[in-house]
C-alpha cells in the first residue's frame, strides 16, 4: 500500500524541485516587466515636468529675451523691473501672453516647454499624463 504524503509547503518544494534555471529565467522576465513599468512612471515626473516660467517680455522692451534669469545682473534688474507688472500669464501690458521663457536650470528642456501647457493649456498636459498612465 503506498503512503499519502502530507500536503505541506516543504512536501510540495521537494517534489517540484529547486529553485533551477527555468525558474530563474521566469523570475527575471517578471522583474523586467515591472522594471519597465516603474520606468514609464517615473518618466512623468522629468518628461512633463513643470519649470518656473514668465510670460517673454515685448521685442520693444527686450529685443532677445530668452533667458528666464540672466547672468548680468543690470540685464536681470531690467527684467524683475518689467516683470513686476505681469503676472505668469499675463504680459507688462495686462493682455493674455502667448510665449514664454522657461527656467531650465533644474529639468532642461521638457515637453511642457515645447507644446507651452502653462496657463490655459495645463488642463491638456493633465489629459496628457492620464492617457499615458491608462496605456502603460
Amino acid at each position: 500500500m503506498a503512503t499519502i504524503d502530507e500536503v505541506s509547503l516543504e512536501n510540495v518544494l521537494r517534489r517540484c524541485g529547486d529553485f533551477g534555471r527555468f525558474q530563474l529565467i521566469h523570475f527575471c522576465f517578471l522583474c523586467l516587466l515591472n522594471f519597465s513599468s516603474g520606468m514609464t512612471g517615473f518618466y512623468y515626473v522629468f518628461g512633463l515636468a513643470s519649470p518656473l516660467f514668465r510670460c517673454r517680455l515685448p521685442s520693444t522692451e527686450w529685443p532677445n529675451d530668452n533667458e528666464y534669469k540672466s547672468t548680468n545682473s543690470s540685464y536681470q534688474n531690467a527684467i524683475v523691473n518689467l516683470t513686476a507688472l505681469a503676472s505668469e500669464c499675463l504680459d507688462i501690458n495686462g493682455s493674455v501672453c502667448n510665449d514664454f521663457v522657461f527656467d531650465r536650470s533644474i529639468y532642461g528642456k521638457t515637453f511642457t516647454e515645447e507644446a507651452q501647457f502653462v496657463c490655459d493649456n495645463r488642463l491638456k498636459k493633465t489629459w496628457i499624463s492620464t492617457v499615458y498612465e491608462i496605456g502603460t
